[in-house]
């Protein structure tokens, strides 16, 4: 019997297919009507047997009203599912603080979306690990959510971060060939790993876990090698509309091959155009050497403070561009509370 050929997976950060407030009608929703968003890394993720990464945003038409701007943010069109499948994309987690924002609905439509595209959707509450067999071995994921949801505080329909999630880890990386855990954690306000999520990846580093990758904070934190695991506490943006600081426009793509139970790994990095609708690659790839086996592709800086100056600044020099008329309702609402709709 010949030997198994080696598996190639590529992990990316947060997808964001709909539009964040500062950019209604000139974000990604808007540039995917007439464009792919992933034209330019279509030829790199191609080359992967398989893609994975976090979808921040629901893709629904559910409890759609396009006046109302806490219906249109945030929210994918699920025909633009067809660009994601394109470009390999074979697992993506749902398991996040964003996912049932357009109600159950939304999420469970979301689901069904991607399923239709041949992709596993992963995090689900109660779900088991997701396995997949490539070239003769059986990979395995799974991911969970640490992360408060103010839409749906009791995280029903997804799985939590927890010590059943703990347990199912475990138990999970007995039956797989390869497990890799994806988990929604951390802080944005956090440039750098907390020491829970360095606790908790080495302790899945002593259980022989392949992978622990991580979103949330938006920004691409360093990567390592732990024993035979790789360590990527959060993997930032992919394609996500937050342009209004470098940092969070700044990203990579991990890049591991494993071939005979052994691991290479690199990473490429890439910068979020077009107002942050559209990644591109901006450099060769960084992998590990005998003397470091860390790879930091930026300076993060100690905090992220003035961000939301930063942000408020950014917003009103685009004003004028895209759906103005939502613009404005969205800030008029958020200077004077009183202007907001009565809920029910």
């Amino acid at each position: 019997m010949s030997p198994n050929k080696p598996i190639r997976i590529m992990f990316v950060g947060d997808i964001n297919l709909g539009e964040y407030y500062t950019s209604f009608g000139h974000g990604p929703r808007t540039y995917a009507e007439t464009r792919n968003p992933l034209e330019h890394v279509l030829p790199l993720l191609q080359q992967a047997d398989l893609v994975v990464g976090n979808l921040e945003a629901p893709l629904t038409h559910a409890n759609f009203n396009p006046k109302e701007p806490e219906s249109v943010v945030l929210r994918g069109n699920p025909q633009d599912a067809r660009y994601l499948a394109e470009a390999n994309f074979k697992v993506l987690q749902i398991a996040n603080n964003h996912s049932v924002q357009h109600g159950v609905e939304g999420f469970n439509e979301t689901v069904a979306t991607l399923r239709s595209h041949q992709i596993f959707p992963i995090g689900l509450n109660g779900q088991p690990v997701q396995t997949i067999q490539i070239n003769g071995e059986k990979l395995g994921f799974l991911a969970a959510s640490d992360v408060p949801d103010n839409t749906n505080k009791a995280q029903a329909s997804y799985q939590r971060f927890d010590e059943d999630f703990k347990a199912l880890v475990k138990e999970s990386a007995r039956i797989v060939d390869h497990l890799f855990v994806l988990l929604h954690w951390g802080l944005e306000s956090s440039t750098a790993p907390m020491e829970y999520q360095r606790k908790y990846a080495s302790e899945l580093a002593s259980t022989g876990v392949r992978g622990v990758i991580g979103h949330h904070p938006h920004l691409f934190y360093p990567v390592w090698q732990e024993r035979s695991t790789i360590v990527a506490p959060s993997l930032g943006n992919f394609i996500f509309d937050q342009c209004w600081d470098q940092r969070l426009i700044s990203s990579g793509i991990l890049d591991l091959t494993i071939s005979h139970n052994m691991l290479s790994w690199k990473v490429w990095p890439i910068e979020l155009t077009e107002n942050g609708s559209t990644p591109r690659i901006s450099g060769g790839a960084q992998g590990p050497s005998s003397e470091i086996n860390v790879i930091s592709l930026f300076d993060l800086g100690e905090s992220m403070s003035g961000e939301q100056t930063r942000k408020l600044k950014y917003f009103f020099r685009h004003l004028h561009k895209g759906n103005v008329p939502l613009k404005t309702k969205f800030i008029m609402r958020k200077f004077f509370p009183i202007l907001k709709p009565k809920t029910k």
